[in-house]
């Protein structure tokens, strides 16, 4: 009988290894425990020595003491692994078969067993295999050597503290529950924030706790029994661009298959699977890509194994009465499909009543607008759907804001692997990993699907760009799969927050209360007092408009950096109170 599926998707992982003495069991609970919030489905610890692993776990469907992770896995010849893994293989079942046909046995239904038997097989070569998204850590026993490993693109996050022990995790929180760490900000990269208000994930393996690095995608760190070693690169998108047909017909077949086989992939569970739907092009590709395959698909067949049953949900966050409603839109995609649609009505008091949650959950100076996409993966979790497939990764892909129709056509090939690997997708992925991993929700990405990302970085820029349109050759291949009005839908909103509307409604007060909290008023890296009398003058003066926008843009980073200080720094998370606010 097979094994039912486990994934153990999108857990939290934390690490302490090398150390000068031994771990410390309860230490390392607690630094994984900070996590619980991505695998509220159990957890565990395994340790050896000054090595240690834990790892709380989100189970899909195998809830058996087989899936437990921290996980040993042994090869044929003896050697032997521990890994702490989050993420998903979503090609598992074949790599599985494969290893199998060398003579390696499992014991359980996870990808988790399959990713470490690959690197038992075929060491780091393996990582070119894996089609998905990971960060792990494995422990080679016999070796005593150590190896972080990061997914291509950045999906899933891993962190690391070098020093007298090394110490990695999942999220930056974690790092505060470690009886050696003294959180402190990074002071140069808030001012670099400060300077135009811009995210700096991806640009910089810094983070806003001094002395914590984020692993960067598509890199490693290894490290053997002697302490040598470092981390380097393992990934290199323009190093495995591919050929492509000359004919732009069938580039668009080829697109088109590729990004039907990355949605078939996607779709491997036992649980619901919804989507998150805006109306935009890249999520109705998505959400009729998912029909599509399910009113095609030959049941029972090695190609649709696993493939969920549980498909027809629609997730769509409205705004009514404001400009980034796109409710209609989506509404159209919906009648195209016939998936079921849940709607959320973003209440403006919902914006007051989680800003602090979200930044927390975020652990960024964006949280005032991450709360519609929070609040969304939170319906999710309430709907009893664990897995949305997401059109992420689709604009820096292929050209699809309206300032990629600015840049010129013999550089925006390179404008887009900046925007992809360095600058716009980074922020965009950790701040969804934060949001939907905040309720435990695992999120798929078949527009980074890594097949996809080279076949586009291999086409020509009028391929991405051309008629007036962005993302060209996704409109053609969207074909019978959404309707025309999304297929050549020009206009595009995002998944933005109305921060307008908020504040004029609720939002107004809290911003107040921050203007007089300590950092605020003594902060380093701005003038807080005049800033706060800057603040609430404004208020005062009448609602903002949409010309305000720039300016309430840097009043909500200086905000959350603010609140982020409070909670990271000083250690206080509970909501502001009226104790802590100076009477100006």
């Amino acid at each position: 009988m097979p094994f039912p599926l486990s994934l153990l998707p999108m857990c939290g992982i934390a690490g302490l290894a090398f150390g000068q003495r031994p771990v410390d069991p309860n230490e390392l609970r607690r630094f994984t425990d900070t996590l619980i919030h991505r695998g509220p489905d159990g957890a565990d610890i395994w340790i050896d020595g000054s090595t240690g692993f834990g790892h709380r776990r989100l189970a899909i469907l195998d809830l058996s003491d087989a899936g437990a992770c921290p996980m040993t896995v042994t090869a044929p010849d003896g050697r032997t692994v521990v890994i702490t893994y989050n993420g998903e293989v979503f090609n598992f079942l074949e790599l599985r078969q494969e290893l199998e046909g060398m003579g390696y046995r499992f014991r359980s239904g996870t990808d988790t067993e399959v990713v470490a038997a690959a690197w038992l097989a075929w060491g780091e070569q393996a990582l070119l295999r894996f089609n998905g998204m990971f960060a792990f850590a494995l422990w080679n026993v016999t070796e005593r050597s150590l190896v972080l490993v990061r997914d291509r693109f950045g999906i899933k996050p891993l962190y690391y503290r070098a020093g007298a022990r090394l110490a990695f995790a999942s999220e930056l929180k974690a790092f505060l529950a470690l009886q050696d760490f003294r959180a402190q900000l990074n002071v140069p990269l808030a001012q670099l924030l400060m300077q135009d208000a811009s995210p700096v994930e991806g640009g910089t393996h810094e983070t806003m706790l001094q002395g914590v690095s984020s692993l960067p995608a598509g890199h490693l760190l290894m490290i053997d029994a002697a302490g040598r070693g470092g981390v380097r690169r393992w990934w290199d998108t323009q190093a495995h661009v591919p050929a492509v047909p000359s004919r732009y017909e069938e580039q668009v077949e080829a697109f088109r298959a590729l990004f039907l086989d990355a949605v078939r992939l996607r779709l491997r569970a036992d649980v619901p699977v919804g989507t998150c739907l805006s109306g935009g092009l890249d999520s109705s590709a998505v959400a009729g890509a998912i029909a599509a395959i399910h009113a095609g698909q030959q049941t029972g067949t090695a190609a649709f194994e696993r493939t969920a049953r549980d498909w027809q949900h629609a997730f769509i966050a409205a705004y009514p009465g404001s400009d980034l409603d796109e409710r209609r839109h989506a509404d159209q995609v919906v009648d195209y499909t016939g998936i079921q649609p849940h709607v959320m009505n973003f209440a403006h008091d919902a914006a007051t009543a989680s800003v602090q949650e979200c930044i927390w959950s975020g652990e960024s100076v964006h949280g005032l607008v991450s709360a519609p996409v929070w609040h969304l993966y939170a319906k999710l979790r309430a709907e009893g759907v664990l897995v949305s497939l997401d059109g992420h990764g689709g604009d820096e892909l292929l050209g699809g804001y309206s300032s990629h129709l600015r840049v010129p056509r013999a550089q925006l090939n390179q404008h887009l692997h900046q925007e992809l690997h360095h600058n716009m997708l980074p922020n965009i992925l950790r701040n969804f990993d934060r949001a939907s991993m905040a309720h435990g929700i695992e999120v798929r990405m078949p527009l980074l699907d890594w097949r996809l990302v080279t076949f586009a970085a291999a086409l020509p820029p009028d391929r991405k760009i051309g008629g007036g349109f962005t993302k060209r050759i996704l409109r053609d291949a969207m074909a019978g799969l959404a309707p025309e009005s999304i297929r050549w839908r020009r206009s595009k909103v995002g998944f933005n927050a109305p921060l307008i509307e908020w504040c004029n409604a609720s939002l107004n007060p809290f911003l107040v209360d921050v203007t007089q909290l300590p950092f605020f008023t003594e902060s380093p890296l701005w003038n807080g007092a005049q800033l706060g009398r800057d603040l609430r003058a404004r208020i005062a003066a009448g609602p903002w408009v949409y010309d305000d926008w720039s300016e309430l843009a840097k009043v909500a980073v200086v905000t959350s950096l603010t609140v982020f200080h409070r909670q990271f720094i000083e250690g206080i998370r509970e909501p502001i109170s009226a104790v802590e606010v100076a009477h100006v």
